[in-house]
């Protein structure tokens, strides 16, 4: 069965409709995660995934109904543990699943050889996007910071990057497409551990904790250990969780109030992945 959807000649019915309501929805979400405080109505993202889900009925096809079923509850169940460790938010899962849901292979206009999750070049152009804007945005606050200071040794990461470019640009297996990737990606990983301290700082912030809201990402990182103990105090903030500091007084909370948001690149990552997956392919 997924053999024959991964290499198999298959077109996706309702092709056109699936990839608007893709665009439409994931865009509706991004508009909400940037112009809505990072909130984006449930109602909303309930009724995109149940969109997705019926499109995916209307245009019946067994082999992709099964397939975008099996790797939608596999990106979700693995979403669901990034988003309880307070690394993605909970909109981000239900949009990422939709969009599987709705586009389960390649699209015919990627001009793609074989069908491989379409959700994978989304993600893989997103996620190299989201690195480089934090960078440039959160690299030129740290530059404007006086007392902001790296730590320069972490520069000395790139020695054996630098040794493994050499042989892998002199090598058969040379991708321009995937050395740019690895590129960014190591260059982000460097910059964070660089600066964590300054991030962190950057991030967060103390505020009362009837201010709190679920599903905001606490920075224990900043708190004392024995009162994170004490509270139970997790990464993520719930209901449950801010009423009990709540009934016990407990004054301010460390909060990261400056995350960025990611459904916008996961917009743009779609965009990209429509035209140019293939590239992930060929270099």
């Amino acid at each position: 069965m997924i053999e024959d959807v991964l290499f198999g000649n298959i077109t996706m019915p309702g092709e056109m409709i699936r990839i608007i309501l893709a665009v439409l929805g994931t865009a509706v979400a991004a508009y909400y995660d940037v112009f809505n405080n990072k909130n984006v109505p449930d109602r909303f993202l309930y009724g995109f995934l149940a969109l997705a889900f019926i499109a995916n009925l209307y245009f019946y096809s067994e082999p992709l109904f099964i397939f975008s079923i099996a790797v939608a509850l596999f990106i979700t169940t693995l979403g669901y543990i990034f988003y309880r460790v307070g690394q993605i938010g909970g909109a981000d899962v239900f949009v990422i699943a939709s969009v599987m849901l709705l586009l389960p292979v390649p699209p015919s206009m990627a001009d793609m050889p074989y069908n491989l999750p379409f959700i994978i070049p989304v993600l893989i152009f997103g996620g190299v996007l989201f690195a480089l804007y934090v960078m440039a945005t959160y690299g030129w606050r740290l530059y404007r910071k006086e007392n902001a200071r790296p730590r320069l040794v972490y520069l000395l990461m790139f020695l054996p990057y630098l040794l493994f470019a050499y042989v892998y640009v002199g090598s058969v297996l040379f991708a321009p497409v995937y050395f740019i990737i690895l590129t960014v990606l190591f260059a982000a990983t460097v910059f964070f551990m660089m600066y964590k301290e300054e991030l962190t700082m950057l991030l967060a912030e103390k505020v009362p904790v009837e201010s709190a809201e679920p599903e905001d990402v606490i920075a224990m990182e900043l708190m004392d250990p024995e009162t994170v103990k004490e509270y139970g105090i997790s990464r993520l903030m719930t209901k449950e969780l801010k009423e009990k500091l709540v009934s016990a007084k407990f004054g301010k909370i460390w909060i990261y109030t400056g995350l960025p948001q990611f459904l916008p690149f996961v917009l743009l990552g779609l965009f990209l992945a429509l035209f140019f997956s293939k590239y992930l392919l060929f270099g």
